[in-house]
């Protein structure tokens, strides 16, 4: 029997190899990108100098914008120390827990399934989803790859002690809860409605409720949460202040008075599975739908990821939007089909070359999409000028340039910070400091590093300028000249 077991992990290993390449291919190549893996990035380098592990920090001060508990910062703090300080270095930890996912939820199909094709079918859903490996999730430095993968194993646990009625599932599952709220807050929560509902359509809810394990492994997992947000509080006052209205209820439903989100609608998130992060594979839920149609029963192991889906979707969707909160739907959708197929192909005998053949297109499809997006990583050409400066402070030949005199001016509406950790990267290595400045505290001969075309042109109008070294799009070291004659400050500050 373990032989068995052993051979069947190493031919998943073999199996998964080619459906990993999209994590990591070229995974190094573009810089930090906005909004949170640059932020991360940040607060990564700053505990790694510090070594303050209760308090993320942004410029050496406690963090007021990225609340969420510093899990997935420890992870990079490691990455940091082991593959340096560099992209890899934030994103490998983000590489490796998408890697993790797509072993549990094949391990998971097959214990359901006895079909070692099958587990290997929900992996490859999963991995050739954008919503899986593109922007802000397997490839780079956020929050959702960790999560995904901790949600995966929390769907692990969940379906075992429903098979097994063992207590040790009882106490994995509420550590999974646990490292979900310390990894980003109370997202892990939305899940947890489904799962409950599954408990009671497969009338387990009950001896859970009698089992005295549930409820030590209840304190289990409350403890260091509560610890972690008493400490944390105690660090820096006003915390849960700042959870409660960035973080909880608040940010949910957009009436946060620290943060505000674009307005979209009930539909949003499954009109982009759609449109982009399960773009070929939204036709194989076609086979949820028909499954229980041709077996004429709803089996629980579809119902097990079928109600997981919808209502975690259905309370995403009554909440504030961002395309990255569907990540966790990934898995449980490749789960839904997956099962489906299981049922078919036991069901009719001639839906085994029909499934296999459309399956074995959408797989070709979704592949070859996943490939091009890693080997051929680019910039949208409206991001050239907000990862400009990114850019420049990655090229050594370019950083020759640089003194600790050069200042950064960016564009007054368009002037996002991406670039924060490459200069921290810089003053850590080379004992650089480049700081920011702004159009009224220009002085002339001040050499300046900019990325926008509007910035220049505005420069041009004030100053002589003086190009010293160009890099991509509009990002330019330069020197300036004597100001141009304006009436005032105000003048100075109006010209477009």
């Amino acid at each position: 029997m373990k032989a068995r077991k052993l051979q069947y992990f190493f031919l998943t290993l073999l199996a998964l190899v080619p459906l990993t390449v999209p994590l990591w291919l070229k995974v190094g190549l573009l810089p930090m990108r906005m909004w949170d893996e640059a932020r991360n990035a940040v607060n990564a380098i700053e505990m790694y100098q510090t070594h303050e592990w209760l308090v993320r920090t942004y410029n050496f001060i406690p963090e007021t914008y990225e609340l969420k508990p510093p899990l997935l910062t420890w992870f990079q703090v490691g990455s940091l120390n082991l593959f340096g300080v560099n992209e890899l270095g934030i994103r490998m930890p983000s590489v490796i827990f998408s890697i993790i996912t797509l072993l549990l939820l094949s391990s998971l199909l097959y214990k359901m399934t006895k079909n070692f094709f099958l587990g290997v079918l929900a992996a490859a859903i999963t991995a050739t989803s954008a919503g899986f490996y593109a922007e802000h999730a397997g490839r780079f430095g956020d929050h959702e790859a960790l999560l995904v993968c901790i949600c995966t194993w929390l769907f692990y646990n969940v379906y075992m002690y429903s098979t097994t009625e063992r207590s040790k599932y009882i106490y994995l599952t509420a550590i999974s809860v646990a490292l979900g709220v310390l990894c980003k807050s109370i997202t892990i929560g939305m899940v947890l409605p489904g799962l409950v509902l599954f408990l009671f359509y497969d009338k387990k809810i009950l001896q859970l409720i009698k089992n005295k394990h549930s409820y030590l492994a209840l304190g289990m997992a409350t403890l260091p949460i509560f610890l972690y947000y008493y400490l944390r509080e105690q660090a820096q006052p006003g915390y849960l202040n700042l959870v409660w209205h960035g973080e909880l209820l608040p940010r949910f439903i957009n009436t946060s008075s620290h943060l505000k989100f674009d307005n979209a609608k009930f539909t949003y998130y499954f009109e982009l599975l759609k449109s982009s992060k399960m773009e070929f594979w939204v036709w194989s839920f076609i086979l949820i739908a028909i499954a229980p149609i041709f077996t004429k029963r709803f089996n629980r192991k579809w119902m097990f990821w079928t109600i997981q889906s919808l209502v975690f979707l259905i309370i995403l969707s009554f909440g504030t939007k961002n395309f990255w909160y569907v990540a966790p739907a990934i898995p449980m959708l490749a789960g839904a089909v997956t099962i489906s197929v299981h049922q078919l192909i036991k069901s009719n005998v001639y839906m085994v070359v029909c499934v296999s053949l459309f399956l074995l297109v959408l797989t070709t499809l979704s592949y070859q999409k996943a490939y091009n997006y890693a080997f051929n990583p680019e910039e949208k050409h409206f991001e050239w000028e907000t990862n400009g400066i990114s850019y420049y402070l990655k090229d050594e030949d370019h950083l020759a340039k640089l003194t600790s005199g050069t200042k950064i001016l960016l564009d007054d509406n368009l002037g996002y910070q991406p670039h924060d950790f490459y200069l921290r990267k810089l003053n850590l290595e080379k004992g650089l400091t480049i700081e920011r400045t702004e159009l009224y505290h220009l002085k002339p001969n001040d050499t300046l590093l900019i990325s926008h075309q509007s910035t220049l042109i505005k420069l041009k109008k004030l100053y002589s300028v003086s190009l010293i070294d160009s890099s991509y799009s509009h990002t330019k070291l330069l020197s300036i000249g004597p100001l141009v004659q304006v009436d005032s400050i105000r003048d100075l500050s109006s010209v477009k």
